[in-house]
């Protein structure tokens, strides 16, 4: 039988809390083990998440935490900021742009998938200015 991958992360950090770590030491595995499962290769698939799938994925953070936390009786982003670290959400849209700004450089290996930039004289005058022009879309899901 074969279960879902939030609940074999949650049996993970169970078994580790049973174990007798402290929160300190649960965190810092959460952080190292579980957590990059969870963002890899974000910058490429984020854009792309429905609504359930971001809900899905900050449970699996949120079961976490509160295993973490011995189900202390503090909201879900109270418990987080007392933790110091971000939500999942927060953490994919810092990589993505993280990614692009790197990708922006020109020794970067990606740089010339990038299309061309802007004229100055045509970003000057524009009330948002970006340096590369947005993609025309014919639907509103990445907007």
């Amino acid at each position: 039988m074969s279960r879902p991958f939030s609940q074999l992360l949650s049996v993970i950090i169970k078994q580790h809390a049973r174990g007798g770590l402290s929160s300190s030491h649960l965190l810092h595995f959460y952080n190292t083990v579980i957590r990059p499962a969870l963002e890899y290769a974000s910058p490429l698939w984020h854009p792309a998440l429905t609504k359930s799938q971001i809900e899905r994925l900050e449970a699996v953070q949120r079961r976490a935490i509160k295993i973490i936390f011995c189900y202390s009786s503090s909201t879900y982003l109270t418990t987080l900021e007392l933790a110091g670290i971000l939500s999942l959400q927060v953490r994919r849209v810092h990589l993505s742009k993280r990614f692009f700004r790197n990708i922006c450089k020109p020794d970067n290996c990606l740089h010339h998938l990038l299309p061309p930039p802007r004229d100055l004289a045509v970003t000057s005058r524009l009330r948002k200015p970006t340096t590369y022009r947005r993609p025309s879309l014919r639907t509103k899901r990445y907007c």
